[in-house]
């Protein structure tokens, strides 16, 4: 019996804050006071919003996502997102957070060749028409779903019969 390799401490994979980005600019030190609480003087900056945690759940940074992603040309940042892009479904709720998953993955697996070959969003905009277009029929067929016949009859057939499928060739395979 071989030995297992020994394992790093928990403490070490975890990943390291981000260091707090520094000024290069100095302001005169504040006269010290003892009664009142030490407020920042210096203007809340950019970053120091996008480092709350909760500001990346919010509806506001999906919506930065998914302008930056699929509609950087458009200039009018007042414009609803339900206005640029196509329905995905009967929800705006849903539909923000499908166009924020769509946006991921464009961003990650489509813009990383597709920005070396051309700078066109054409490409881009016709996989969000198709993708909006397969949306909305696959909703337009779910609603006609009996679900409760879904659930209660043909489910759990399924799993029995997926369950004496799986016992069958475990035992065949110990023969």
């Amino acid at each position: 019996m071989t030995a297992a390799p020994p394992r790093a401490p928990s403490h070490l994979l975890q990943p390291r804050p981000k260091a707090v980005a520094t000024s290069t600019t100095s302001s005169p030190p504040a006269p010290a006071s003892t009664t009142s609480t030490s407020v920042p003087s210096t203007p809340v900056s950019r970053l120091s919003v996008h480092q709350h945690p909760s500001y990346y759940l919010s509806d506001r940074a999906t919506t930065f996502l998914i302008r930056r992603t699929l509609c950087p040309q458009i200039a009018d940042k007042n414009a609803l997102i339900s206005d640029l892009l196509p329905p995905l479904t009967s929800s705006n709720d849903v539909d923000l957070q499908l166009y924020a998953f769509i946006s991921i993955v464009i961003r990650e697996f489509v813009y990383t060749w597709y920005a070396k070959v051309t700078p066109d969003q054409t490409f881009v905009e016709e996989v969000v028409k198709i993708i909006a277009h397969c949306t909305r029929g696959l909703e337009q067929r779910l609603r006609k779903v009996d679900l409760e016949a879904l659930i209660f009859d043909e489910l759990p057939e399924l799993l029995n019969t997926h369950v004496r499928g799986e016992v069958r060739i475990f035992i065949t395979s110990w023969r």
